[in-house]
């Protein structure tokens, strides 16, 4: 998803779907959505982000990709 986002690819737009296909096949969206929810929520992704700022190490520049991961996700499922 970082490639298309950084091609201008919004979450909403048609071309999202090959990018949802390609990390996911043909696996219902609703399914994948529910487990990404319950897996990663935005406390844990601050927790992370305190944690590496105290530890020293470099913030994961994976939020943001996750995070449009998600909305298409959601855009697709009417969530």
């Amino acid at each position: 998803m970082g490639a298309a986002r950084r091609r201008g690819v919004a979450p909403e737009a048609p071309e999202a779907d090959a990018v949802l296909r390609e990390l996911f096949g043909h696996a219902d969206s609703a399914a994948v959505l529910e487990r990404l929810e319950t897996a990663c929520d935005d406390r844990m992704a601050r927790y992370r982000e305190l944690l590496c700022a105290v530890i020293g190490r470099p913030l994961s520049p994976h939020r943001e990709e996750f995070a449009g991961v998600v909305a298409a996700l959601r855009v697709r499922t009417g969530r």
